[in-house]
Formats: structure tokens, C-alpha cells, sequence
């Protein structure tokens, strides 16, 4: 054997043995995943409680980090490997520049968000040249430039008063502001207290507010076997949230420091996304899923209200090969 062909063999083997070494799960150092503190993340909490992310050969550290500027520190630095958050708002940090891909739907809102209005605004229609309190540039600027946008009125139609969702729901439950967008407690409030009522719902505008887990792209290149591991895990969790709801409940409350009555009234907005959830958000073989519409109207939005200043196309931003890869 020539010594050229026997340096190919060598540079080959060097490269098959590099190749499974990436391959192999990485048991040493953890997936830094962040997250706020949302139900919707409930089912990871599960997942480390109940070992399912061991039983996939990786170690987990779950970092809640409220704050959007740390948690953009964070992702941007490396110090995060990933982060649990609306597709929203992994746009915004794709358009900044930081090299992230959705690999993974976790949740969908589903009657957890709201518009809330006083009675005289009897519909969507009579928003227009009223005050609406919602937070710039988050969930809830989406979803109501998307039911305006449903009866042909612009965002220049209302009258923006920026403040947090939170803030937006006590402001209206207070009697300060025509409507607000935001989610319960405050759903629920508006009727409670008499001071108005529910004028629309991410139950009715679906495909809105969707929680997904984006990855650094050189993590999902270093660590496939681990991004996989973890994918696994969240169905195993998801999956036992519908098998042994008590026990799921409590976890998640305890890991979230909400009530009982706080959990059964948040998981009511919700769905969570399991493996079906996945096929369907992801797609399978060459149907695309409804990621993809969604990321370009959300990108439409957020160009139109000039959250963002350059877009993407879908394809660079959701990674459809781990979810497709287990669902075959």
C-alpha cells in the first residue's frame, strides 16, 4: 500500500473516530438551557425530577433568567446553550445576530392570552382610536397586530400605551385604559370584577404564541446526541404530565412557587406540545408544518412595526431534523 493511500486511511479514521465522538452523548458538561418562569416550561422540570433527561445520558441546568437583556447576554456570550421562549422572540435575536434554531416546539397558547376591553367596545372593530395598553415587541404586540390585522386596522389605528403585560392587566382592572392585552389572572379578572370583558383569545387567533426551544447552531453541530437526548426526554415528560396529572401539577408548582388553583388556571391556556405536537409544528417528510407560515408573519410583523430591521427566510431559522429523525 502506497504511503499516500495509507495517509487517506489515517486522515478518514481520524475523522470516523471524531465524528462518533461528537456523536456520543457529552455526560461531563451540561445543556445550559434558560427559561422564564412559565408553565409551559413545566414538563422540564418533570423531565429532571423524574431522570428522564439521565436516562438519555445528559445532564440538563435549567437557569431561570427573567430579564430579556441578560437572558440576550446570556444566549449571545455562549453562556447559555439554549433558551425555552416564545418563536417571536428568537426572531428578534436571529435578526441581532446571534446564531440560533428552533429545534424543538415545547407549547402553544390556547385561551392563556387576551384582549380585554371595556364594556363599550363590543368588538374587535371598536378598538380602533382607543388606548391599549401591551408590551412592545413580545407575544402580545404579535397577537394583536394579529387581530387587528383580521379586521383590516393597522397598529396606527389604536393608541399604544407600552407597559408590561402585568402592568397592562392592573392598569385596565384599575380602570386607567380603554383595553389591554395580556393574560390570566387578568383574563379572568375582567369579568370578575365587572370592569369589562374578553374580546378575543389566542384561542381563536391559533398559531400565534408559540413557546419552542433554539439552540446555538454550533451546539446543535458539537452536541447532536445530547439536543436528541433532550428532545426525547420533553416527550417522556410530556407524555407523563397527561398520565399522572397530580403528581405533574404539584412538580411544576413546586418548581414555579405557584398554587395549585394557579397551575389548573394557567395549564387551561395552554397545549403542550409533545410528539405529535412536534410532528405537526415541524412537518414530516416534505410537508412543512405550521412553523414555518407563522415565522414568516410573525417576520412581516415585526418588519412592518420596526422591531426588526432585516429578516430571514424560515429555513435559517427552525432546524426540522431531530424532530423529523424520531418521528420516522
Amino acid at each position: 500500500m502506497s504511503k499516500t493511500a495509507i495517509g487517506v486511511l489515517l486522515i478518514l479514521a481520524t475523522f470516523s473516530g471524531c465524528r462518533e465522538r461528537t456523536l456520543t452523548p457529552d455526560r461531563r458538561t451540561p445543556l445550559r438551557i434558560g427559561l422564564v418562569t412559565w408553565i409551559g416550561y413545566g414538563p422540564l422540570y418533570i423531565a429532571k425530577e423524574k431522570k428522564f433527561f439521565e436516562e438519555q445520558g445528559i445532564d440538563v441546568d435549567l437557569q431561570r433568567i427573567e430579564g430579556d437583556v441578560e437572558r440576550r447576554a446570556a444566549i449571545a456570550s455562549g453562556n447559555l446553550d439554549g433558551i425555552a421562549l416564545t418563536l417571536d422572540a428568537m426572531i428578534v435575536l436571529r435578526s441581532r445576530g446571534i446564531p440560533l434554531r428552533t429545534v424543538m416546539a415545547i407549547d402553544a397558547s390556547n385561551g392563556g392570552d387576551g384582549i380585554v376591553a371595556v364594556p363599550e367596545i363590543r368588538g374587535i372593530d371598536e378598538l380602533k382610536g382607543r388606548q391599549i395598553a401591551f408590551p412592545t415587541g413580545l407575544p402580545s404586540h404579535f397577537l394583536l397586530y394579529t387581530v387587528l390585522k383580521s379586521r383590516n386596522l393597522r397598529m396606527a389605528d389604536v393608541k399604544p400605551v407600552v407597559m408590561d403585560a402585568d402592568q397592562a392587566g392592573a392598569a385596565f382592572a384599575s380602570g386607567k385604559i380603554d383595553a389591554a392585552v395580556t393574560w390570566e389572572p387578568w383574563l379572568s379578572k375582567a369579568s370578575e370584577i365587572g370592569k369589562g370583558h374578553v374580546l378575543a383569545t389566542s384561542r381563536e387567533f391559533p398559531e400565534t404564541i408559540e413557546d419552542v426551544l433554539f439552540m446555538r447552531e454550533d451546539v446543535i453541530a458539537k452536541r447532536p446526541r445530547d439536543v436528541d437526548g433532550l428532545i426525547k426526554a420533553w416527550y417522556k415528560a410530556v407524555a407523563y404530565v397527561s398520565e399522572h396529572p397530580a403528581e405533574s401539577k404539584a412538580i411544576m408548582g413546586r418548581a414555579f412557587g405557584l398554587a395549585p388553583e394557579r397551575v389548573d388556571k394557567l395549564l387551561a391556556g395552554i397545549r403542550y406540545e409533545g410528539e405529535e405536537g412536534n410532528k405537526t409544528a415541524f412537518g414530516t417528510g416534505g410537508s412543512r408544518g405550521f412553523l414555518y407560515p407563522m415565522y414568516e408573519r410573525i417576520s412581516d410583523a415585526w418588519m412592518a412595526e420596526r422591531v426588526i430591521e432585516k429578516r430571514d427566510a424560515p429555513d435559517r431559522g427552525i432546524d426540522p431534523d431531530f424532530v423529523r429523525s424520531l418521528t420516522r
